[in-house]
């Protein structure tokens, strides 16, 4: 019979090691919309550069529907459309939203993340990042925003219509599951537990070994 639980449990890895599992991943979201809000007058300009300046706030949306998982990181990029980039550090503000579009409603929007201070030698075809994984992982929308203030200025980046390669961007990478070795591990110890349980009980009689002829043979 200990052969019996030993082909078993090597059965039980063999399950375990081929069966199908979700490995840690990141992907890339591109915005549903982006726009420069003249804070004074809430008058929004589409089609335009992503920029930020005195009276100018950049405004950023992404959905949230390809995010399933827990997220172990979120960054936010934006890489420069325009040198030099006269703000080195940006106000940023996160929000979430029901709608993809950026609108007069979302002046103001937004709960303080954070100071971004943007590298000194960001250039044509590099990404800035700022970690926005708290506010992500928590919010419960279709769509999350980000507004970024300035004083001074301008810093214009790249935008969906305007940009060397790609708009702004968030990031998302993903906590990964047990590795298999960890769940074959465990598989194991309960197998383990359970012969040792068993030869104890038909140690101290609980459990009669199995008889086979004259030869007795343990279960």
């Amino acid at each position: 019979m200990r052969w019996t639980l030993i082909n078993a449990a090597v059965a039980a890895a063999l399950v375990i090691v081929t069966s199908p599992r979700v490995e840690a991943g990141t992907i890339t979201i591109n915005p549903s919309d982006d726009a420069a809000i003249y804070v004074a007058s809430g008058i929004v300009i589409h089609n335009q550069y992503l920029t930020v300046a005195n009276s100018i706030d950049g405004a950023v949306k992404f959905p949230t529907n390809q995010i399933s998982g827990e997220i172990g990181s979120a960054l936010l990029s934006v890489n420069p459309y325009g040198l030099p980039l006269a703000i080195p550090n940006l106000s940023v503000y996160g929000y979430i939203s029901q709608t993809g579009t950026i609108s007069a409603s979302d002046v103001n929007a937004g709960t303080f993340l954070g100071t971004w201070t943007l590298p000194s030698n960001l250039g044509f075809g590099k990404d800035a990042y700022f970690d926005v994984t708290q506010f992500v992982a928590n919010a419960d929308a279709p769509y999350v925003g980000f507004i970024l203030e300035g004083v001074g200025g301008p810093d214009i980046f790249s935008s969906l219509e305007y940009n060397y390669g790609h708009p702004a961007q968030l990031a998302i990478t993903f906590v990964p599951e047990p590795s298999s070795s960890v769940l074959v591990a465990i598989g194991l110890g309960f197998l383990v537990l359970w012969f040792y349980r068993h030869e104890l009980k038909i140690r101290i009689g609980l459990v009669e070994p199995k008889v086979v002829g004259a030869a007795s043979v343990e279960c």
